[in-house]
């Protein structure tokens, strides 16, 4: 896969719309000869209807009709005559904002117009305030002659979503300072799917987990410790992700208790010494894990990332 891709399932959770209108803009289309002559013909065959003539426009659209109405933004594009058996013009141009308050914001318009005063054009997108936009620019002739100007009413659904692709946080270690270290060193975490504790007395032995990937690829790590005492296995459900780790610290870990945003699983191995307890942050959840293992789970640490279910 080239280095440059990469790809991630995007949540509900992750997921944002909101919906615009902007109602009272007014767009000038002032013919070539006129004084403020804001477009240019570059290709004209001489057809019956106009048909195949292409002209550039840079019309400009005020929020009002008065003397002290103020520039918001400019349609850039081109129009083309477009029909053979009916006078119809093809448009597509960027809506480009130059005021303050939407200034490096665009729509994206595609439509056509005929005759009658009256008409719709689709948004297919935006960019900056209006990124990814869908929705429809109504508009009316309210003026006729050398200047020509429509009254616009714009209204889209935006979305916008917090990256999938961020790169996970760690938090901690809880535990010793004994054992070697243990991580994730190639795959980077975005889903945890199971996790496999082995315990041994009253301590934990060994971590193991299985994760997806940045690039949706299933992978395993561990086990972290010794392959011995009695093993667990927890398997989270498609909708489930963990919330926080918890447990005793004596030297080593002993026990652990998981906690998912459904219910609670421990916990493993039994009490002793120093309770910790670890909730990753809002709108967070636990994607991997990092250690120090030796004899025994001697301590551990997590990785949280965007909740991804």
């Amino acid at each position: 896969m080239a280095k440059y891709f990469q790809s991630a399932p995007v949540s509900n959770e992750a997921l944002k719309h909101k919906e615009i209108l902007l109602d009272g803009l007014y767009m000038h289309q002032d013919l070539e000869g006129s004084p403020n002559q804001n477009q240019k013909t570059i290709v004209n065959p001489n057809l019956p209807l106009q048909f195949g003539c292409t002209v550039a426009n840079d019309w400009t659209i005020y929020d009002g009709l008065g003397a002290d109405k103020k520039l918001v933004a400019r349609a850039q594009g081109p129009h083309m005559g477009a029909g053979v058996a009916k006078g119809s013009w093809f448009i597509c141009f960027n809506m480009v904002f130059v005021d303050d308050r939407f200034a490096g914001s665009s729509l994206k318009v595609l439509g056509h117009f005929e005759e009658p005063v009256e008409g719709e054009w689709a948004i297919l997108g935006g960019t900056g305030e209006f990124a990814y936009a869908q929705g429809v620019v109504t508009f009316k002739k309210v003026q006729d002659g050398s200047t020509r100007v429509r009254q616009l009413q714009i209204r889209a659904i935006c979305l916008s979503f917090r990256s999938s692709l961020s790169m996970p946080t760690k938090m901690g270690p809880w535990g010793g300072n004994g054992g070697s270290i243990q991580d994730i060193t190639t795959g980077t975490p975005m889903r945890l799917q199971s996790v496999t504790l082995r315990s041994e007395s009253s301590w934990i032995v060994s971590l193991a987990f299985t994760y997806i990937d940045k690039l949706g690829k299933r992978r395993s790590k561990g086990p972290w410790g010794p392959d011995k005492g009695n093993s667990q296995t927890i398997e989270f459900g498609p909708k489930e992700y963990v919330t926080e780790i918890s447990g005793t610290i004596d030297n080593v870990i002993s026990p652990l208790v998981i906690t998912t945003n459904m219910k609670k699983y421990g916990p493993f191995g039994h009490e002793k010494g120093n309770r910790f307890s670890a909730a990753v942050p809002e709108n967070t959840c636990v994607v991997g894990f990092f250690a120090r293992t030796g004899n025994a789970l001697d301590a551990v640490g997590v990785y949280h990332g965007p909740i991804m279910v």
